[in-house]
C-alpha cells in the first residue's frame, strides 16, 4: 500500500511542468520553481482534498503551505 508521502508526490508531479520525468521529487523541493503557479495551486488544492478525503481550512491555505511537498504533506496528514 502506498504511503501518504508517495501518494502526495505522485499527485503533485502533473502540476510541475519544469520537473523532468526522470527526476525524483524531493520533499523540500521548491514547487514554484518547478512550475506550480497560483492558478494551479487551486486545482491542486481540490485534487488534494479529493484524493486524501480532507477539507483544508481556509486559514491553512497560504503561499507557504504550497511551497514544498513537505508543507503540503502537513496539510493532508
Amino acid at each position: 500500500m502506498p504511503t501518504t508521502e508517495s501518494r502526495l508526490l505522485d499527485l503533485l508531479r502533473p502540476f510541475l511542468r519544469f520537473l523532468p520525468s526522470d527526476q525524483t521529487l524531493a520533499m523540500d523541493a521548491e514547487l514554484g520553481k518547478l512550475g506550480l503557479d497560483s492558478l494551479q495551486s487551486i486545482d491542486l488544492l481540490m485534487a488534494l482534498e479529493q484524493a486524501f478525503e480532507v477539507k483544508i481550512p481556509d486559514e491553512k491555505i497560504t503561499v507557504e503551505s504550497f511551497a514544498t511537498p513537505a508543507h503540503l504533506l502537513a496539510l493532508v496528514a
